[in-house]
């Protein structure tokens, strides 16, 4: 076979030198619109070809009339040539009509997510800001309940699709930003979801026995804030919208079975973020909104795991608990707490070094106890629970407190009157 030489592939032509090519002209606006009518024509043809149209014979009559009113054409009207259902449907595509200002402002928080993610511009923070706008408009709507307009809005489940397949959900990295974690859990809960949620928080927990060895400091606070945080954000969800505390202490007792195998100190570094929420919701109630009362079981199951909670606390919540007990409240565990503060040495000069927080703990102890005292007929004890908060607590004994305690003296002087005259 003959093949050319190199130098013959290069050699200078002669006759084509003499050809004069010109570059193409610019097509005219008619020629322009003529060569597309004629792609159109074309295109249009071999399509029906190999998908013939499937109008029916009334199609023709449906068409406008010359002496009709003009009308927007609607889908239906493309039903005659795949071609034009095929351009209709991309020109209608909201990712092709430009958002104007007013557009953006009053779309919806879950349309602008979906418009996100189907550009791959989605991420957590972006996510994040979505479901609290969603959130937002849900509170200033008409809804009766926030937690049923969240649950009603489906966008738990659309942010939970999106962490899925694009794969940000196969590590617990993106439960790191914990308002993040927050917001999503707390659409997941409303919607039923709380079993994926339940996934992350096993997966936190395999680092549980590491982040337990750690000395303290800042990188420990933060290892220990991703163990435990899932679970948090849970307990945080089930406790809101003023619902019974049954399933947030319900969770206190899951997330114990499943760390069975650990030591103590492994198993209050996962518990006792979330356990001391719900600790100081319960033992507090004046801080939060009221809620029923829990069932005795699950309150129970809660209570014997406080001692893992809080170690060094234990005694105190144990006390205060007892108090709270939904059918058996015993004040006994709290006398015996406020009489060994009052017989400690300079026991004044001791409470005046102590934070805020524990002696508001301590107080709201000692009202909850002159109230079960009353309940059951004590008085004697009941009238030293009222002079032991009104000598060691004169100063911090605030608004509220001091309602709740000439609300129970004068409770006791009625009962005292009518015990006087034989009636009560």
């Amino acid at each position: 076979m003959f093949r050319p030489s190199t130098s013959l592939l290069f050699r200078p032509m002669p006759v084509l030198n003499k050809l004069k090519i010109h570059q193409p002209l610019p097509l005219s606006p008619r020629e322009s619109e003529q060569l597309l009518n004629l792609l159109t024509t074309s295109f249009r043809h071999n399509l029906d070809t190999e998908h013939p149209s499937f109008g029916t014979a009334d199609h023709g009559s449906r068409m406008t009339r010359p002496s009709a009113k003009p009308r927007r054409r609607s889908f239906s009207d493309f039903d005659g040539h795949h071609t034009d259902r095929h351009m209709h449907s991309l020109l209608s595509n909201p990712l092709f009509t430009p958002p104007t200002r007013n557009r953006i402002i009053g779309r919806d928080p879950m349309e602008i997510f979906d418009l996100a993610v189907a550009q791959g511009m989605m991420d957590t923070n972006h996510a994040k800001a979505c479901l609290n706008a969603k959130r937002h408009r849900i509170i200033q709507s008409s809804v009766l309940s926030v937690r049923d307009g969240m649950r009603d809005s489906g966008a738990g489940m659309k942010v939970l699709r999106w962490l899925t397949s694009s794969g940000t959900s196969n590590d617990n990295q993106f439960l790191k930003d914990q308002d993040f974690a927050e917001i999503l859990v707390a659409y997941m809960v409303a919607e039923g979801l709380q079993e994926h949620a339940w996934r992350w928080i096993k997966r936190s927990f395999k680092d549980v026995s590491a982040v337990a060895l750690l000395p303290f400091g800042a990188a420990s606070k933060t290892a220990r804030r991703e163990v435990a945080g899932p679970l948090r954000a849970l307990v945080k969800s089930e406790m809101s919208q003023n619902r019974s505390f049954d399933a947030a202490y319900m969770c206190i007792s899951r997330a114990a079975g499943y760390l069975k195998r650990v030591s103590s100190a492994e198993m209050t570094t996962a518990l006792q973020p979330a356990g001391m929420l719900i600790l100081n919701r319960t033992c507090m109630p004046t801080n939060f909104a009221p809620h029923p009362t829990p069932s005795e079981v699950t309150f129970e199951s809660f209570v014997s795991l406080v001692p893992i909670i809080s170690p060094r606390k234990y005694n105190r919540y144990l006390a205060h608990l007892a108090l709270l007990h939904p059918t058996k409240p015993d004040p006994g565990l709290a006398l015996d707490y406020l009489q060994n503060i009052e017989s400690s040495v300079d026991s004044d000069k001791l409470w005046a070094l102590q934070p805020k927080d524990k002696k508001a703990s301590v107080i709201q102890l000692g009202l909850d106890a002159a109230k079960v005292l009353l309940e059951q007929g004590r008085h004697s004890d009941m009238e030293w629970t009222m002079e032991f908060l009104s000598k060691n607590f004169p100063q911090q004994l605030g608004l509220n407190q001091r309602r709740q305690l000439e609300q129970v003296k004068a409770e006791a002087s009625s009962i005292e009157l009518l015990e006087s005259i034989g009636i009560a």
